[in-house]
């Protein structure tokens, strides 16, 4: 399996959106777009996998567990 550049950008409004649904954030809604909180979360999530959007896209990983 390959994890890229774009899902960790999925990732990433995931937890914005549960995050939203825990009111952690009492003043955010889900209608707004909080694009600077994503890319704080998916910088780390890159960091952590070594992507970047221009020399390392995607990788390949061996496992992926699941959390929904």
């Amino acid at each position: 399996m390959k994890v890229t550049y774009d899902d960790t950008r999925d990732i990433s409004i995931r937890c914005i959106n549960k995050l939203i649904d825990s009111q952690l954030f009492a003043s955010l809604t889900a209608d707004e777009h909080h694009f600077e909180i994503q890319d704080i979360i998916q910088d780390e999530i890159n960091k952590v996998l070594g992507i970047d959007i221009d020399d390392n896209f995607e990788i390949k990983i061996t496992k992926m567990n699941k959390y929904d």
